[in-house]
C-alpha cells in the first residue's frame, strides 16, 4: 500500500516514515501544501496522511482540492487541533479520519488499515452553480475552491436551490426541506435564513445571488 504523509516537522516525518515503511507501507513525503497539490495531481496513493498546520495553509484545504481535480482520495487528518469543532470540519469534508497529535504510531497503523477497509468510489455527486461547488455526499460547499462554513438551515436551503439549477422554488418547498412538512412556521423565518445565507454569499463572491420572488420563492441567479 502506498502513502503520502503531508507534514512539515522533518524529524516526526522521519519517525512516521520509518515506522510505516517497517509496517510495510510505502511512504512518499511532502512538506508543504503546494507541494502535496503537485504529487496528488501526477501520483496515485491508497491514502493520505494529513497535517492541518502546514507553512503554506490548512491542510484540510487538500480536500476540496482533490474533489476539485476529481482525484478521489481517502484522507487521514493528523493535528494537534484537537477541538471537538476542529475534527467535526475535518469530517465533515471528507476526510475518514482524525487523529489528534500525540498519538501512538501503533493505533496510527490500526487507523490506517481500518481506512484503507472503506471503499474508494471514483465518482461522487458534485453539484455545481457558478463558483459554488456542492459534494452531495459530504454536504459540504466550496466558493472557487475554498470551503463554505454554512448553518444547517442555510445549508438545506443552498442544497435545495443547487438541486434544481436556477429554477424558482416555492417558498413552502424550502420551508419543508428545513422544518418537515408538518410544521407550523413562522412567517418570517425562511426570511431570516435567507438573510444570512445572502449575507454568507456575499463574503465569499458576487457572481451568485439568491433572488426573491414575491409571494413565490426564491431561486439562485448568476450576477450580470
Amino acid at each position: 500500500m502506498r502513502l503520502l504523509l503531508v507534514e512539515d516537522d522533518a524529524d516526526v516525518a522521519e519517525t512516521l516514515t520509518a515506522y510505516l515503511e517497517r509496517e510495510g507501507f510505502v511512504v512518499d513525503r511532502a512538506d508543504t501544501l503546494a507541494m502535496a497539490q503537485d504529487v496528488l495531481l501526477n501520483e496515485e496513493f491508497d491514502l493520505v496522511l494529513l497535517d492541518r498546520m502546514l507553512p503554506d495553509g490548512d491542510g484540510v484545504d487538500l480536500l476540496s482540492f482533490a474533489e476539485v481535480h476529481k482525484r478521489p482520495q481517502r484522507f487521514l487528518l493528523l493535528s494537534a487541533l484537537a477541538g471537538i469543532d476542529d475534527k467535526v470540519t475535518g469530517l465533515e469534508l471528507g476526510a475518514r479520519d482524525y487523529i489528534a497529535k500525540p498519538f501512538e504510531p501503533r493505533e496510527l497503523v490500526a487507523r490506517i488499515r481500518a481506512a484503507l477497509r472503506g471503499r474508494l468510489d471514483a465518482v461522487r455527486e458534485v453539484r455545481r452553480f457558478g463558483p459554488i461547488l456542492h459534494d452531495v455526499e459530504s454536504g459540504s460547499f466550496f466558493v472557487d475552491d475554498a470551503p463554505m462554513s454554512l448553518r444547517r438551515s442555510e445549508a438545506l436551503v443552498l442544497e435545495a436551490l443547487m438541486a434544481r439549477e436556477g429554477a424558482l422554488i416555492q417558498r413552502e418547498t424550502l420551508e419543508a426541506r428545513v422544518y418537515g412538512y408538518d410544521k407550523i412556521v413562522n412567517a418570517n423565518s425562511l426570511e431570516s435564513i435567507i438573510s444570512r445565507l445572502r449575507k454568507t454569499l456575499a463574503t465569499k463572491t458576487d457572481a451568485v445571488k439568491v433572488m426573491s420572488v414575491r409571494g413565490l420563492g426564491y431561486q439562485l441567479v448568476r450576477s450580470a
